[in-house]
């Protein structure tokens, strides 16, 4: 029963840790759109094809999505002998 309890807690406190991520690199996110996209792509932002500034929630999710779709995987292939 113990471990039943540890695992879901675990699994609980793994969903918790991932949301509090996701929430401050969506923070960063929203923050950083508005002072670097129209430097770097400054013709798009004034035809309105990619917009100058968005919202909070819509950084946290374009995190959200950025984060599934790309994932780094990181592989070790130094032998130490």
């Amino acid at each position: 029963m113990n471990k039943i309890i540890e695992g879901i807690l675990l699994g609980l406190g793994a969903i918790v840790l991932i949301g509090i991520v996701a929430l401050f690199s969506g923070t960063l996110l929203y923050w950083l759109w508005p002072v670097a996209i129209p430097v770097v792509f400054p013709g798009l932002v004034t035809a309105g094809t990619i917009a100058g500034s968005i919202g909070w929630w819509p950084a946290v999710c374009l995190t959200w999505i950025f984060g599934i779709l790309i994932k780094s995987t990181q592989t070790n292939n130094c032998n130490k002998s």
